[in-house]
């Protein structure tokens, strides 16, 4: 017989609003895009400065909303400066680790 105060349950998964700041570039619906076509590349957004740090943080994983995805493969990330606009276009790729073996 259990206690009066206790009782069996699942625990619901953890609240993760509000840790850190929601993506702007690499969004959830621009992951999924890149999950379901590897090796294609896209823009996936603009800048008008070089965006080391967000490019380092997409290629290690640091956003959370990609962090489970370490162990499958990689994002690439290049930046090229438009000619016409002086705008950066950001580029992104997802290479999972099959089609590393591959290259």
């Amino acid at each position: 017989m259990l206690p009066d105060d206790m009782y069996a349950a699942t625990p619901p998964k953890p609240d993760n609003a509000g840790k850190g700041r929601a993506p702007r570039l690499l969004t959830d619906d621009k992951v999924k895009v890149l999950l379901a076509t590897p090796n294609t590349w896209y823009v996936i957004g603009t800048s008008e400065k070089w965006i080391s740090g967000t490019a380092k943080n997409i290629m290690s994983f640091g956003q959370n909303n990609i962090s489970h995805l370490k162990d499958l493969g990689r994002f690439d990330v290049l930046q090229r400066k438009d000619k016409e606009t002086s705008v950066i276009n950001i580029y992104c790729r997802w290479v999972s680790n099959a089609d590393m073996e591959q290259e």
